[in-house]
């Protein structure tokens, strides 16, 4: 699917889709392992969505979120309340229109380590860093070999097989 909706990785349990992805949130103010974050996506914006685990307790709730599966129009109100496995000692996230907040402990891939004031980023992922406006999960490149890399290999492969 297109849609920039993911469940929050190292959670088990509950099952909604309405989460926020962290690569879509501009950082406004971080310190160590809790942000307040801007969520400027649309139509993903609009609503509420809270999920979290605490020691051995998830929560996830919704309201008044677009609809996300075919057929629904707007999810008025939804909430789960699970006990489970602990796999962490907290991780929360909450979004509320443009705003999104979150936290964990220990820090992890949606909620880095970061220092943030009034959108400078100082500090990310345990690393210095300089940067107004910085995203709060940067986008993973795919590896291998660069593409001017590839293209000479096909190219000597292609004069080998004439030979």
């Amino acid at each position: 699917s297109d849609s920039k909706i993911e469940k929050l990785e190292g959670t088990a349990g509950t099952t909604m889709d309405e989460g926020v992805d962290a690569k879509d949130l501009t950082a406004i103010c971080a310190l160590c392992c809790v942000s307040t974050n801007l969520y400027c996506t649309w139509p993903g914006c609009i609503g509420c969505h809270q999920k979290g685990d605490m020691c051995c307790i998830q929560i996830e709730g919704v309201a008044c979120k677009v609809g996300v599966t075919e057929g629904s129009l707007c999810m008025c109100v939804k909430s789960e309340l699970e006990c489970i496995k602990p796999t962490t000692c907290i991780k929360m996230t909450e979004q509320c229109f443009c705003l999104d907040c979150r936290c964990a402990f220990p820090c992890d891939d949606e909620v880095p380590c970061a220092v943030t004031v009034l959108g400078l980023t100082c500090c990310f992922n345990w690393s210095p860093k300089c940067e107004c406006g910085a995203k709060l999960a940067e986008d993973k490149e795919e590896g291998g070999a660069p593409a001017e890399e590839v293209a000479d290999e096909e190219q000597e492969m292609q004069v080998m097989d004439r030979q």
